[in-house]
């Protein structure tokens, strides 16, 4: 997740999201990655991709975790809240 993060705010967004997805197979309810892998995919204009992580955080920990409030609001604005 570290590495997902430090590359997508570089600029390399495709490498994170690499880094990212190999967090969520080693520990699917990592909601954190999946927040972060959101906010990528929003930075990339893949707004479906998002949807899809922000659904799953909410299955994990709910509407009213963190995660899911940030995911929502970068969607909302279109914008990656890190």
């Amino acid at each position: 997740n570290g590495l997902g993060f430090s590359h997508r705010k570089l600029g390399k967004v495709e490498q994170g999201i690499g880094f990212y997805a190999r967090a969520l197979e080693i520990n699917p309810d990592y909601v954190l990655a999946r927040e972060y892998l959101g906010e990528g995919s929003v930075k990339m204009g893949r707004l479906d991709l998002a949807r899809e992580q922000l659904a799953e955080i909410g299955n994990r920990c709910g509407t009213a975790c963190e995660e899911y409030l940030l995911l929502a609001q970068a969607l909302d604005t279109g914008k990656p809240i890190y």
